[in-house]
């Protein structure tokens, strides 16, 4: 452990975040290591982010004085009247609420009386118990809630002076469910049937996952601590397949789209906790922090989904009313989703539908997307409506996909803001050309061919009009400026062609596509899209109506809950069975029982 250690705040000070941790516990090592670096040269004046998630760090490391100095550190923020966090208000304060009971119950024995006394006070007469919009203010609201009432009796909940009256309904979580204990147990159920809200996210997606692991391990109800357990790892299952080192190459709501490195942060930190791969930077401001001083440990079995990349496979979902589907094949990742399985579902705080890769240089964006922006304009609040991030997705596209074949067929409205099909385009490729109407992309670990029914308005040194943040170096942007078109994405491994440079298996790949590739567009009646691949497979979309492969029109009602080459699960809250080797895992929701079945 020492020797790990060593090596792990090594290459934390020389910012080597590329080092690939093979077990947990090395991983779990370099983030309390993390915390105790990031401790030491900031100990006259520690940083509030992630305050409660770092002194649980410290009490781990078994320095206690700094770990209660970091405990009032996060209660500084939840005092009534303190200058520092605006979200007193109100269920926002749940990112440091929720942390900070997680940290009583876990570490009350390493708390003195005075430090209790604050924490009794201070949640006493809070008002950030309310129920708010998003999935992840409910869930760490309530789970706020019941476990303050869990400690302090449901009677010791009332306002501060302070508030004088006002938000007075923030001492409770909503009416009809006071401390949030319906909304925790229906919350519970729902993820291992819908999968966990804001799926995927990155910024908000491990808001939605700890608290289970919270309830898990600090609610004194047997059952919840249970179903929370089963619920926490339904929803690390869910993410295992679509993951690739660290990327979750995966549609999601609430991203950032032209931000994505293969450098993990936010939920995909989580991920890499659990399945390793290139490590985060900052990993003591990482919300999956948590992860590394749980006593839970993800079994083997489904860490197999996460990093066995042999051979290429499809993996297909249904979370939260979406198809979705992905092909994973070694070094990169094509994948969309479709809403005609369960009705539509938009959210245009999204990433879009597209393809990522693996990219040594962390700083390079590595994921090209193809959408109809809902923003895509940052100076103009008309075009930036409701508080959305760039870019996002409208419900003007559809897409169906087969493999390494991926067809989007746009229907926009002429009164649109964004009367366009958007392309990002991260730089660093290897390679490019053109021909009429299609872009060739070479990455290094994957070759990408953009093929349109209509003209594509490509400059490689335009830059891009709506960053999500500070614009990396190459990255440009296309635009087909049709309201109604088709535009399909096809994808290879560079070593499927022959070349000595990277220019030259570009040329193969081009010659392929140009050769035996075809895209169809229908604009009258139903908008319909047609594109054959290389391989000469059929993929077919039509706006709000029938999507085929190879002629045969996909059974949405039919969509598996979790389908790849581990998993099975053929309908939301259904029986699970992963197998790998000689091991089969059956989780039976109806039950909340999970079977470990060894074949000799």
């Amino acid at each position: 452990m020492n020797r790990i250690r060593s090596l792990a705040v090594a290459l934390i000070l020389t910012g080597a975040a590329a080092f690939a941790a093979e077990t947990f516990e090395q991983r779990q090592t370099m983030f309390l290591d993390a915390v105790w670096q990031d401790y030491q040269e900031h100990a006259e004046k520690p940083s509030a982010h992630s305050a409660f998630w770092r002194a649980e760090a410290l009490f781990e490391l078994g320095k206690i004085d700094e770990g209660r100095k970091l405990v009032n550190r996060g209660l500084d923020q939840l005092v009534p009247g303190n200058r520092e966090n605006r979200w007193i208000h109100g269920g926002n304060s749940g990112f440091t609420a929720w942390p900070g009971l997680d940290c009583y119950i876990r570490y009350e024995n390493f708390l003195d009386d005075a430090l209790k006394e604050r924490y009794r006070k201070i949640y006493g007469g809070a008002v950030f118990y309310k129920r708010l919009s998003t999935s992840n203010h409910k869930i760490m609201a309530a789970v706020t809630r019941y476990l303050a009432t869990q400690i302090w009796g449901a009677e010791a909940f009332h306002p501060d002076p302070f508030f004088q009256g006002k938000e007075d309904d923030g001492a409770i979580f909503q009416k009809g469910d006071p401390t949030g204990e319906k909304y925790v147990r229906a919350i519970t159920a729902e993820t291992v049937k819908s999968g966990p809200g804001e799926y995927a996210s990155r910024p908000y997606g491990s808001e939605n996952l700890l608290p289970l692991l919270t309830l898990a391990e600090c609610a004194r109800d047997t059952e919840i601590r249970e179903h929370a357990n089963i619920a926490y790892e339904y929803s690390l299952i869910e993410l295992a397949p679509p993951y690739l080192r660290g990327h979750l190459a995966t549609f999601a709501p609430r991203s950032y789209p032209d931000a994505e490195t293969q450098q993990p942060w936010g939920i995909a930190a989580l991920a890499w906790a659990y399945f390793g791969g290139v490590a985060p930077a900052q990993l003591h401001n990482q919300w999956a922090l948590r992860a590394a001083t749980s006593r839970y440990r993800l079994p083997g079995i489904v860490a197999t989904g996460a990093t066995d990349r042999s051979a290429a496979y499809v993996h297909r979902a249904l979370i939260d009313r979406w198809a979705l589907y992905h092909f994973v094949n070694r070094s990169y990742v094509l994948f969309s989703r479709s809403p005609k399985a369960q009705g539509k579902g938009f959210q245009g705080q999204s990433y879009p539908c597209g393809v990522m890769w693996e990219e040594p240089d962390t700083n390079r964006c590595s994921q090209l997307w193809i959408t109809n922006p809902a923003a895509d304009d940052n100076g103009s609040k008309s075009n930036n409506p409701n508080g959305l991030h760039t870019h996002g997705v409208t419900s003007f596209e559809q897409e169906v996909q087969n493999r390494d074949a991926l067809l989007f067929v746009f229907n926009i409205p002429a009164d649109f803001r964004n009367p366009c099909a958007l392309g990002f385009i991260p730089g660093g490729y290897r390679a490019s050309l053109t021909a009429t109407n299609r872009i060739f992309l070479h990455y290094g670990t994957v070759l990408i061919a953009i093929s349109s029914s209509a003209p594509i308005d490509w400059n490689p040194i335009s830059g891009i009009r709506a960053p999500a943040g500070k614009p990396r170096e190459g990255d440009s942007e296309f635009r087909v400026k049709e309201l109604k078109m088709a535009i399909a994405v096809e994808t290879a491994a560079p070593s499927d062609f022959a070349g000595a440079t990277p220019a030259e298996q570009l040329a193969g790949f081009r010659d392929a596509i140009v050769a035996k590739s075809k895209i169809d567009f229908l604009s009258t009646g139903q908008p319909t899209g047609r594109y054959t691949d290389r391989m000469g497979n059929s993929i077919e979309c039509a706006i709000d109506g029938a999507d085929k492969i190879n002629g045969q029109q996909i059974d949405y009602a039919k969509w598996p809950a979790l389908e790849n080459p581990w998993m099975q699960q053929l309908q939301p809250g259904g029986s699970l069975t992963i197998h790998a080797g000689k091991e089969t895992r059956v989780y039976d929701f109806e039950k909340w029982k999970v079977t470990e079945i060894a074949t000799p």
